[in-house]
């Protein structure tokens, strides 16, 4: 009868062992479960996406854990006092712990992101670069998040190994979600053999290299720690300020526009102020790539991308120099073709026709036919045979700076007055004339409109550079 009852127990064993089997889900399968809601937190709250899937696999064991499986917890996040929600006993550090319960996985994941936002230990955090993934996994250790005294070293191998910086450069818009988006890597055995990435590098074509095409995320993201969004060409400046409750000189000045008309083409548009120095030590200037466009696509100022190179403005690097982001090239790379610009000094000085260098120039001619030829300083040749035009000439008789031989006439001991020339007074303005600031109008063209400069205008209106807002009255005639 015992035997009969062992052989039973033993079989049930044996018919439960594929179910329990296939409970068993894999870090490949957590990873392509999880990988979107990681980069939508990532884009809403700024945790990277690669250290959230890390700490989701470190802390629940790839999503087989006894805690994740009972309370859908996968960041081993504690009651606190803070929680109202339900709650579990779980044995951890100590002997039945609270833990916090969720309904789902996804309030999980967006719970560790609210966790890290308003706690004051991790503020810090948030001052790495989104993409620094080791400085966030010694971070989270430094700040007390685990006990485990290798706990950064397993965050970064588990980045590594299974490639999830991937996910962080898609919630930061630097990768494109179907170039990123890769094959599970194939184990056999114990030897994994990774997939194969498929470069993100344009392919050359018969000579013609295509940019590579990034499909930036919707709303605000962050590239170089810096919040950006794209926009289409067109898109009205002004209009967006308003939108971002930002003032609009600031917003010119943050991307190194030269005015605030409506954008040219299709571009990143960075809501603060851009950093000094890239994320990366290097970029490799890409087909038809301006310094513009690449200080846009690395979160750069202008004027730091171009001092780090050693280029003047104005200057475009040829397809293929590398840039530098962080550090100082010792030289400046090749410039594309027809692109040199003529420096300052390199410029020869301007003519000078003025009155006074026209009488130098007549004196030093006397002074050569007075010494018989002696060296003399040169004069520029003219129609009339002297140093200075024929017409100014006239001109310099009427106002009796020289006589009819062309020679200088003598200056009075001690000059007469002349009596001003009466000026027509101005015509009287029926009254000052205002423009009431429509959507999509710019300081620019509104200053065309009224033919006037940008200066008249922010002179009468004492404004600070571009900075309008749509509604607001300005005086652009006096």
């Amino acid at each position: 009868m015992q035997v009969r009852k062992y052989l039973l127990v033993v079989s049930f064993l044996i018919g439960c062992t594929p179910f329990l089997k296939a409970q068993n889900i894999t870090t490949q399968q957590y990873i392509a479960t999880y990988k979107n809601v990681a980069i939508e937190e990532m884009r809403r709250s700024g945790v990277p996406a690669a250290i959230k899937l890390a700490q989701g696999i470190v802390e629940t064991q790839s999503g087989n854990g006894t805690l994740c499986l009972q309370s859908n917890n996968h960041f081993g996040i504690k009651c606190k006092n803070t929680w109202t929600g339900k709650t579990i006993r779980y044995d951890d550090d100590a002997r039945q712990e609270c833990f916090r319960v969720y309904d789902s996985a996804r309030e999980s994941y967006k719970d560790h992101s609210d966790f890290l936002r308003s706690n004051p230990r991790y503020a810090f955090l948030f001052q790495f670069d989104g993409d620094d993934y080791k400085s966030w996994a010694y971070g989270l250790k430094q700040a007390g998040y685990a006990t485990n005294k290798t706990y950064p070293q397993q965050l970064i191998k588990i980045i590594e190994e299974n490639n999830l910086q991937q996910y962080t450069l898609i919630a930061l818009g630097k990768a494109a979600p179907e170039s990123a988006y890769t094959e599970p890597p194939v184990y056999a055995g114990n030897n994994p053999r990774k997939p194969e990435t498929k470069p993100t590098t344009p392919r050359n074509n018969g000579g013609y290299n295509k940019p590579v095409v990034i499909n930036y995320p919707k709303g605000v993201f962050e590239i170089n720690g810096r919040r950006a969004m794209y926009v289409k060409a067109g898109t009205s400046l002004i209009q967006l300020a308003a939108q971002q409750d930002i003032r609009l000189r600031k917003l010119v000045r943050f991307n190194d526009l030269e005015d605030d008309r409506p954008l040219p083409k299709d571009m990143i548009i960075f809501l603060q102020k851009k950093s000094k120095r890239g994320n990366k030590e290097y970029h490799t200037v890409a087909s038809g790539e301006s310094m513009h466009d690449i200080a846009q696509a690395e979160g750069l100022q202008l004027r730091w991308l171009r001092r780090r190179n050693k280029l003047h403005e104005g200057e475009e690097p040829a397809y293929g120099q590398r840039l530098n982001l962080e550090g100082y090239a010792g030289s400046a790379p090749a410039l594309a073709k027809n692109n040199r610009v003529l420096r300052e000094e390199d410029q020869a000085p301007p003519e000078d026709f003025s009155p006074r260098k026209a009488i130098e120039d007549m004196k030093a001619e006397t002074a050569k036919h007075n010494t018989g030829g002696a060296a003399v300083p040169e004069t520029r040749p003219s129609a009339s045979g002297s140093g200075v035009p024929p017409a100014m000439v006239e001109d310099l008789k009427k106002v009796g700076e020289v006589t009819s031989g062309n020679q200088p006439a003598p200056r009075p001991a001690t000059p007469q007055p002349q009596p001003a020339p009466s000026q027509p007074a101005p015509a009287p303005v029926a009254g000052a004339q205002y423009h009431d600031v429509q959507p999509k109008e710019t300081l620019y063209g509104i200053a065309r409109m009224y033919n006037k400069s940008i200066t008249q205008i922010q002179e009468w209106n004492n404004l600070q550079g571009f900075d309008i807002k749509i509604g607001q009255r300005l005086l652009v005639n006096k």
